[in-house]
């Protein structure tokens, strides 16, 4: 999305440019497109829409360009920011620019104070002319958000959060903007993703969206470091009175878009992997890659949505100008609101409704409950348009009840490949016309936001209200708890949140300095009252979710209150919650998680627990102990649960102290019927007898495969003194030579690399990479390669040495192996210059014609060979990389760019480092995580788990993991191949 922005050295303290009182320039295109946009008119004219809707403009360029974010004021007038500064990818962002904020007066509404039912709506939805347009500032850049309120304006102007204060509202600021927050940094290595968005929440505060490639570490300026709260992805909030802030939701990719139901529940919309997500405070969302910051964090929740807008099995330029109807158009989705009280048939009451990108259209979701939460559900698209420029960015409910829409108007998404067209931009109307309109509900629905008071949701409601009267200081605790009595179990819901909305969240370690030491003990009792016996999943869901805000002494209670309510076992979000309010319990009164776990109904929880406590039984044997003389007491799904927990705990190690209380758990019925798991777990903990067991079910040729694999693969985890030589003795076996080349790997001896070379061609094709792999990861074995290469090119042909491989070879830093390497296989490019070279010969000898010359087939193989280790596309493949399958495939710049230059632009997810290891092996890859004393890493073949005591020395490296000279190697035919099967609107089948 436009979301995204190196940070501006120029940009001072206090957010405003030195040159304040210069004219602000004029912005200029550089697209590279020969399309033009349609005509403001005709744009809207052609829009599809449902019988009785149409599209009006309000206004276009040169009224308004670029338009990034739009909010309403208490007087009806429509606020816009509009950004000039986001550039294309070779400039990022042109910082001869200025962004700025415009004021849109002069609709005329109806009246207001009237009832909407049974009236004539013929006049209902015209507009005049608008009669003023205005400057509030010109002078800020990186512009991404705005709000009004609490006596001034707010801008959400990475890495600052600025407020303009204007006292008398004459809509000029009464002086230079103060710097409310700092900390939202854009990546040096990655400009898209970082903070964006601002909306005031029924509660008061001010609530915004980051990215997870652009972490940042917030506070109000001056704030230590270590007093900062972290964010890499997800919601927060900002207090406008007392000045706190807070992260609500961690994780997901780039979230662009949030709002409230009519219960005052937060979605949010995120424009990559799941587009819609409930934003209950506390959670931890899924994302493309990598893991959360809290090392405990062991699952993430997903989004609610039960379907995509896209088909995976097809490339996203099918989903383009209404092609896919059937999903809704695409991947990316933009700005949000859910739409109540208007004068919308009933149909679209209550509705989600988002900004499909690829598809140019409003995306549809319906919410439906749950037993704890809400699933969104499909429902057909709305609005679709026509003009090929169509970039909506964000859709809001005006006070006349209908739907307003800005349009950011330009060809190029995400990183501006085709340039940026500055000089268009326009607002449309989304109208309806028609008699059908949802009965019984009130006109104004959105936050109209005073400057004195952020009021929203406004409404003759009781939970409006209830808001108002919260934001008021009208609402004592005494009150709040008659509410949690309420029949309605929204008002209950908040009775909690607002009972504990000014105790700080705490999800990291439990010692935050500003953590609550004590609660009411009312409200605590309370809330152990709500946890036995409210029958509403919503009310568990909130409860928690309030966990994390309680003292860390005080879980423990409510947590065994939730954990007993076997009606919600199956709630795996309700489970995942509670784990998080439980980390910091398991960190400093750990004996607390085996009373949880004996009593818990919640298995899913009792996994977590387990693996939490084995984890740490190297320096805390006693509660680990402790939890396997209790487990008898469980349910058989607890112990199952706890057994794979412990698995998970010790998964990559190579030995632990065998438990004292271990041969009574593995006696109970349930864990003794997982003998795979319980094979490795006795390895583990050192039982000569089990390797004996595992050595002779490795040889016997009559028991099936995976059974001899999964016992070679625990051998060698335990690496007895016979390793090698049972390993070597099974490489003529396809199927389980793969394996042993794992323990082989381990060997730094010369005969181990010859026996792998002599038997290279006993392994399946699709396996010789690991045997190069292994090969190349030592200095020795490497030379052993390469002059296997030199002496016999038929039998070891060079072209089987990968690019990725080539790199690793250079790791070594050896003059000797370099020189071999250059003469068997060839040169590395690293100069911009030969890069730029190599994308002009590769942009000049791959015609249209020769492209369309390709044969798909053998570029999936190549594709296969060199890319889906990585990468997906159209399913196929490992998902370390981003899928491709919703890349910019059919520009063949593109793809040269990425594939020949692929370090350009690379974030720090993707960063790719090296490994020395104690037994001299050098590994290159991603880390995927690193905690439990264990590593992870993802090669180019697959997914290594390594026990941090192995490893030596880890080196970041500033390079992509996908490396440069990937088509080196390639034959000018292979190369076209491959390109063509990249750039295929489908997948193609292998013979």
């Amino acid at each position: 999305m436009i979301s995204n922005i190196l940070f501006f050295i120029g940009l001072t303290l206090s957010g405003v440019l030195a040159w304040q009182d210069s004219p602000f320039p004029t912005p200029t295109n550089n697209e590279t497109s020969e399309l033009e946009p349609m005509p403001p008119e005709e744009a809207a004219a052609t829009f599809q829409c449902p019988p009785g809707f149409s599209v009006a403009l309000v206004a276009a360029e040169p009224d308004v360009q670029n338009p990034i974010a739009m909010t309403w004021d208490k007087r009806g007038r429509l606020w816009i920011a509009e950004n000039y500064t986001y550039s294309d990818r070779s400039q990022r962002f042109d910082l001869s620019l200025r962004d700025r904020v415009l004021i849109f007066d002069g609709f005329d509404y109806p009246d207001l104070s009237k009832d909407n039912t049974g009236r004539n709506n013929s006049d209902l939805n015209d507009l005049r002319p608008i009669v003023s347009r205005k400057v509030f500032t010109d002078n800020v850049q990186m512009l991404t958000g705005l709000e009004v309120g609490q006596g001034g304006v707010w801008l959400m102007c990475p890495p600052q959060l600025l407020f303009f204060p204007d006292s008398d509202q004459d809509d000029v600021p009464d002086g230079p903007p103060q710097v409310m927050l700092d900390g939202f940094l854009v990546a040096q290595d990655n400009y898209h993703n970082f903070a964006n968005g601002l909306k005031w929440g029924p509660d008061g505060w001010l609530y915004g969206r980051c990215g997870h490639s652009c972490p940042g570490k917030i506070g109000i300026p001056g704030t230590p470091d270590e007093l900062r709260v972290p964010i890499i992805g997800g919601i927060w909030r900002f207090h406008p009175v007392d000045k706190t802030f807070e992260v609500l939701c961690h994780g997901t990719v780039n979230p662009w878009g949030h709002d409230w139901d009519q219960n005052g529940e937060l979605f949010f919309i995120n424009t990559v992997i799941g587009h819609l997500w409930h934003g209950t405070p506390g959670s931890h969302f899924k994302e493309s890659f990598g893991e959360s910051i809290n090392p405990f964090v062991y699952q993430r929740m997903d989004t609610i949505a039960d379907h995509y807008h896209f088909d995976v099995g097809k490339n996203w330029m099918e989903s383009r100008d209404g092609k896919a109807n059937d999903y809704g158009g695409g991947h990316a989705h933009v700005g949000m609101l859910i739409l109540q009280g208007t004068d919308w048939p009933q149909q679209y009451q209550n509705k989600l409704m988002t900004i499909n990108m690829h598809g140019m259209r409003i995306n549809v979701d319906r919410l439906e409950r749950t037993l704890s939460g809400y699933v969104g559900q499909h429902e057909p698209d709305l609005a679709i348009s026509q003009d090929p420029f169509f970039r909506g960015i964000d859709l809001s409910v005006a006070p006349d009840g209908q739907v307003y829409l800005i349009d950011w108007s330009d060809t190029g998404e995400c990183h501006e490949h085709t340039g940026v067209h500055r000089t268009s931009g326009r607002i449309f109307k989304l109208q309806y016309h028609g008699n059908e309109v949802g009965e019984g509900q009130p006109r104004l629905q959105r936050p109209l936001a005073s400057f004195e008071k952020p009021i929203c949701l406004q409404g003759d409601g009781e939970l409006p209200r209830i808001w108002k009267d919260y934001q008021a200081g009208q609402l004592t605790p005494s009150r709040l708890r008659e509410l949690a009595d309420h029949p309605d179990e929204s008002i209950r819901v908040w009775a909690i949140r607002l009972l504990s909305d000014r105790w700080p969240i705490d999800w990291l370690t439990g010692e935050n300095p500003q953590i609550i030491e004590t609660c009411d003990p009312r409200t605590l009792e309370l809330f152990h009252g709500m946890a036995r016996e409210d029958a509403s999943g919503l009310v568990i869901r909130t409860l928690a979710s309030t966990l994390q805000r309680l003292p860390v002494r005080e879980r423990t209670g409510l947590a065994r209150l939730l954990i007993s309510r076997e009606e919600f076992a199956d709630q795996e979000e309700l489970s995942l919650l509670v784990w998080y309010g439980l980390i910091p319990v398991g960190i400093a009164m750990p004996t607390d998680l085996v009373e949880l776990a004996a009593s818990s109904k919640w298995p899913q929880v009792n996994r977590w627990i387990a693996r939490m406590l084995a984890s740490q039984s190297d320096r805390l044997a006693e509660n680990f102990e402790l939890l396997l003389q209790r487990s008898s007491t469980m349910s058989q799904s607890a112990q199952r649960e706890t057994l794979l927990g412990i698995n998970d705990a010790f998964k990559g190690l190579r030995k632990a102290p065998r438990p004292v209380n271990w041969e009574r758990f593995s006696q109970l019925s349930v864990v003794a019927e997982q003998r795979d798991i319980l094979r490795e777990l006795e390895v583990l903990f050192g039982d000569g007898k089990a390797l004996e067991e595992l050595r002779a079910i490795v040889t016997d040729k009559s028991i099936d495969m995976p059974t001899r694999q999964s016992a070679l693969v625990t051998l060698i985890r335990a690496r007895p003194e016979y390793l090698r030589k049972i390993c070597e003795s099974v490489l003529g076996e396809r199927g389980l030579n793969t394996t042993a080349l794992q323990g082989l790997a381990l060997f730094d001896e010369p005969e181990v690399a010859s026996r792998l070379i002599q038997r290279y061609h006993n392994f399946l094709p699709d396996d010789r990479v690991r045997v190069i792999e292994t090969l190349v990861s030592r200095p020795a074995s490497t030379r052993q390669l390469l002059e296997a290469m030199a002496e016999n090119p038929t039998r070891m042909p060079a072209t089987e040495l990968s690019a990725t491989q080539a790199r690793q070879i250079k790791a070594h830093e050896d003059e000797m192996l370099n020189q071999l390497l250059s003469e068997v296989w060839g040169e590395l490019r690293d100069s911009d210059l030969q890069r730029r070279q190599e994308i002009e010969h590769w942009t000049a000898t791959l015609t249209p014609a020769r492209i369309t010359a390709a044969d798909l087939v053998n570029g999936r193989r190549i594709y296969d060979k060199t890319c889906a280790g990585c990468h997906q596309l159209f399913g196929n493949g490992e998902h370390v990389g981003p899928d491709l399958t919703g890349a910019q495939r059919s520009s063949l710049e593109y793809l040269l760019e990425n594939i020949l230059d692929p370090s350009a632009v690379v974030g720090k997810e993707y960063r790719m480092s090296v490994l020395q290891l104690d037994d001299g092996r050098v590994l290159n890859g991603l880390v995927v995580s690193k905690r439990e004393g264990k590593l992870v890493l993802r090669t180019a073949t697959e997914m290594l788990t390594l026990a941090l005591d192995e490893i030596e020395q880890i080196k970041e490296s500033s390079y992509s993991a996908m490396p440069d000279g990937l088509l080196q190697g390639l034959t000018e035919t292979e190369v076209r191949d491959l390109i063509g099967y990249l750039m295929s609107p489908r997948q193609v089948e292998l013979n």
